[in-house]
């Protein structure tokens, strides 16, 4: 469980400390804003407010009389209260007070000395120490109506600082609730996201899927098979180096494989059916190929497809090798069980003195059909090649016509496989093209060994007709792929209807 929660544990953690940052920053930058705006919105609202007190005509009169009076002082602390202001004070030409929220106040002097600008008649903004703390003031001429050219007064508006820091205070709960919010809302999408790409990534750590990932490349590419990803329009997606290799044979180009059109690959899609799952064969440049292709389906929907193209011949010839070297493990099972009652009954009948009879037995026993399977286990001492020609022997049986096998001498064992599997491949071809025609009752065929090479002779009775046939199938160029690959030479000699075949492979003796 440990393992499989790392990535998510990582996810999630990444999402969550870049939303912190982000939504800090954001809070941070909104914060210092939303202070900036408050504060002008106040000094703004200072200024506002004093210049329509300004014009006020309880505040011309007083100013124009230079005396307090209880009205003022009444209308100046409901406007005050109205605004949410800490103080506002009307105050004559030598800065004497008016009014003021504290009645005691009222005849002294206005304390802070921020006000000369606006005795010169100039609007002005400070922060200043007063009778009622550090604040932020806004101070407004007034003149008088009847005369505008004359100063009469100041009229000076102010909010304490610390007043002025509980509003923003208060502006700020929305924004912190809001914030708070937005972390909780973005760690459960965070966690989301990531148990969502956890999932599909199949609940796999980084350094697994790097190693599936390798895996999988190896495979591919250690397939002797050409296997190739296509999407639904027939780009190929994925090759694996055998498609690559079947690509650059066909067109010569030494270009990747990965982005190109399928009938690159496959000339013919015509012959070939997307939709069947079962191998179909498909023949290609004279050569047959198995062809099979998987839908690809990623989250119920078809995305393409994976394609399996495998060489028909190679797959038949193991199947056939197989089927070989069971017919020679049968043959010698057989005749384990038939020698010792071939002996009890050669033994009874010479107890018996029935010579004639013994004979007549032997005769039977020794017949060439009977004991071709005897004879080639000690004549052939690799057993893959006994096995195949039983197995060839009985093919040509099967068509009315007798493979009489001549070896001389014997044929030793053989330790490489690869030099036995072509000769085999190569007589299975030959015997393959050969079961094409009427052969007749017998088709001679003889195996000889020496200085490690063996001969391999059949004298083949044909019509002129039929034997052009034969050496069409016998000079493709897959079989003539064959023979050089396998270091082999066969020679064709035509006498008449009489048309023989030589073939000479390379076959080392076991050295002991």
């Amino acid at each position: 469980m440990k393992k499989s929660w790392r990535l998510w544990s990582l996810l999630s953690v990444a999402f969550v400390v870049v939303l912190l940052v982000v939504t800090s920053l954001l809070y941070g930058l909104i914060l210092y804003q939303n202070s900036r705006y408050m504060r002008k919105t106040e000094s703004q609202l200072l200024l506002d407010l004093g210049q329509q007190l300004a014009i006020e005509p309880q505040v011309q009169s007083a100013l124009a009389e230079n005396k307090p009076s209880e009205e003022l002082e009444k209308y100046t602390v409901e406007v005050a209260k109205i605004h949410r202001l800490d103080f506002a004070v009307v105050m004559n030409m030598q800065a004497i007070r008016l009014t003021h929220p504290d009645e005691a106040m009222i005849g002294k002097h206005f304390k802070g000395g921020d006000e000369a600008p606006a005795l010169e008649g100039k609007n002005h903004l400070s922060v200043s120490h007063g009778t009622l703390g550090e604040s932020l003031r806004g101070f407004v001429p007034v003149f008088s109506i009847e005369q505008p050219e004359k100063q009469i007064g100041v009229v000076a508006l102010g909010i304490r600082v610390q007043s002025l820091s509980s509003l923003i205070k208060n502006s700020r709960e929305g924004y912190t609730i809001a914030l708070l919010l937005s972390i909780a809302s973005g760690i459960a999408a965070a966690s989301a996201l990531a148990y969502y790409l956890k999932r599909q990534l199949h609940s796999l750590e980084p350094q697994e899927i790097s190693r599936l990932f390798e895996e999988r490349n190896a495979m591919l590419d250690e397939t002797k098979d050409v296997v190739a990803v296509v999407d639904l329009k027939k780009r190929i997606n994925l090759a694996n180096i055998a498609a690559s290799e079947l690509f650059q044979r066909l067109t010569g180009s030494q270009a990747s494989l990965v982005g190109q059109s399928l009938n690159q690959l496959i000339l013919d899609e015509k012959q070939l059916d997307f939709s069947r799952t079962a191998e179909q064969l498909y023949r290609q440049n004279g050569q047959d190929y198995l062809f099979s292709a998987a839908p690809i389906i990623v989250n119920q929907k078809q995305i393409g497809w994976i394609i399996f193209l495998r060489n028909a011949t190679e797959s038949l010839f193991v199947m056939d090798q197989l089927a070989n070297t069971t017919a020679y493990a049968s043959a010698l099972q057989s005749q384990s069980h038939e020698f010792m009652n071939k002996l009890h009954v050669i033994y009874g009948l010479a107890d018996l003195q029935a010579y004639d009879e013994l004979q007549i037995y032997l005769d039977d026993i020794l017949s060439p059909e009977k004991e071709f399977s005897h004879r080639l286990s000690f004549l052939v001492q690799n057993p893959q090649i006994a096995g195949f020609l039983i197995g060839e022997r009985l093919k040509f049986a099967e068509r009315k016509t007798q493979l009489m096998i001549e070896i001389t001498p014997e044929i030793p064992a053989n330790q490489n496989t690869e030099e036995t599997k072509g000769i085999i491949d190569l007589y299975r071809y030959l015997h393959h093209s050969l079961l094409q025609f009427s052969l007749g009752k017998e088709l001679p065929m003889t195996i000889h060994y020496e200085a490690d090479q063996l001969t391999t002779s059949y004298l083949i009775y044909l019509a002129e007709t039929e034997q052009l046939q034969l050496q069409e199938h016998l000079t493709t160029n897959f079989f003539q792929q064959m023979l050089q690959d396998r270091q082999a030479d066969l020679t064709i000699e035509v006498q008449a209807e009489l048309l023989t075949l030589q073939l000479k492979t390379s076959y080392h003796e076991v050295k002991t």
